[in-house]
């Protein structure tokens, strides 16, 4: 059933619906808890509870300002270059890459790819714990549309450049991992394919505030609306089932993406991700 559950998610999440700010919990007459954005959804004897409850999550966890002190301009040294050189994989370029400080794998330079992507094999060498409470994010593929779990490195090193709290999501499928924009955004870079090495010099657009936990407002943006987009398609599925006489089968995949919004908006506050790109 939940395979089916996530197909027809993947599936929807082609036809572009509006992104809600809020989800509201209430428990039925049947002792099933319920969520869903949409307020006028609630019966009228439970949305003060309803709303009562989302104002506590959000007391619990506050979001930045949506404006924020500009840090007085410092004399720095100049950030250092790093040089490092790649080897031929095909059409691609292959580094080797240190994750977490202690395990060194082959990755693909691509910086066409959000985040970096780790093999299943890699992922069990950090010994990552993957359940199925761990975040998942949905991907345009050349092969469509796929879900995959995501994780929080604690470092990724590439010849001494090295970053830490770097977005990654964990493919079974691949055998070398992908070293994206999660890892380049805290970089200016070339590629050099012709004498086979990429130069990396840190850049100053955390400190900035251009980017937050080594993404842009876009992809932040991006990620809060395709996980409400996930949800609000869950309910429209639900509701059609309903009508059809199937029953509610959706609960435990309800469950799993609120939990899965939880996660975003901790993630977010410890990066300090404002406010405005979260809507």
């Amino acid at each position: 059933m939940r395979k089916s559950i996530g197909i027809l998610l993947l599936l929807a999440l082609c036809l572009g619906v509006p992104a809600a700010a809020e989800i509201y919990r209430w428990t039925d007459e049947s002792g099933t808890v319920r969520m869903t954005q949409d307020l006028n959804r609630i019966p009228p004897a439970h949305r003060e509870d309803a709303r009562k409850g989302a104002k506590a999550w959000a007391r619990k966890h506050p979001k930045t300002p949506k404006t924020e002190s500009v840090a007085k301009a410092t004399t720095a040294p100049e950030p250092k270059t790093y040089r490092i050189p790649v080897e031929r994989a095909g059409t691609g370029m292959m580094v080797r890459v240190r994750l977490n400080q202690h395990v060194i794998a082959p990755f693909l330079i691509d910086t066409g790819a959000t985040d970096v992507v780790i093999p299943r094999s890699v992922a069990d060498q950090l010994h990552l714990r993957i359940d199925d409470d761990t975040r998942t994010k949905v991907y345009s593929t050349a092969n469509g549309m796929i879900e995959q779990p995501v994780v929080m490195l604690r470092s990724v090193d590439l010849g001494g450049a090295r970053v830490e709290n770097v977005s990654a999501s964990i493919s079974d499928s691949m055998e070398r991992g992908l070293l994206g924009l999660s890892y380049f955004n805290r970089f200016n870079y070339n590629i050099d394919a012709a004498n086979g090495i990429v130069t990396l010099t840190h850049n100053d657009l955390e400190e900035r505030g251009l980017i937050r936990g080594g993404r842009s407002e876009a992809q932040w943006r991006s990620e809060f609306t395709n996980l409400r987009m996930r949800m609000t398609q869950l309910e429209m599925i639900e509701a059609r089932a309903r009508q059809s006489g199937v029953g509610n089968k959706f609960d435990k995949e309800n469950r799993r993406l609120a939990r899965q919004l939880e996660e975003l908006e901790l993630e977010a506050h410890r990066a300090r991700v404002p406010a405005s790109w979260r809507d």
